[in-house]
């Protein structure tokens, strides 16, 4: 096996820290963009979660105007029932009346 001179040795590490320095930048710019990448990713992610979010909060409200315009409609359609009982049972009050009252006939 051949010696190597100390020459040839500082030459080598030379290259080999130049070879690190430039390998450790590339390997440090790929690891800025995974990491760029992935913070994108977690934005859209995040927008995407809270549009659904949202969806879904619309959708719950508008379903609970609906059971609230529901409502309403019922509680209007009791009153009117109650309204039409109060005339009849007046009306009912006022046919007794005449009937219990003496008349022309006899």
């Amino acid at each position: 096996m051949a010696r190597r001179t100390p020459q040839s040795r500082k030459r080598s590490r030379t290259r080999a820290k130049s070879a690190t320095k430039t390998t450790s930048a590339q390997l440090l710019r790929r690891q800025i963009a995974r990491l760029t990448a992935a913070v994108e990713a977690e934005r859209g992610r995040h927008a995407r979660q809270l549009a659904a979010v949202r969806r879904g909060a619309d959708r719950r409200l508008a379903a609970m105007v609906a059971e609230l315009a529901s409502l309403r409609h019922h509680e209007a359609r009791a009153a009117a029932l109650s309204r039409l009982l109060e005339e009849r049972d007046a009306r009912i009050a006022e046919l007794e009346t005449l009937l219990r009252s003496p008349t022309q006939l006899g």
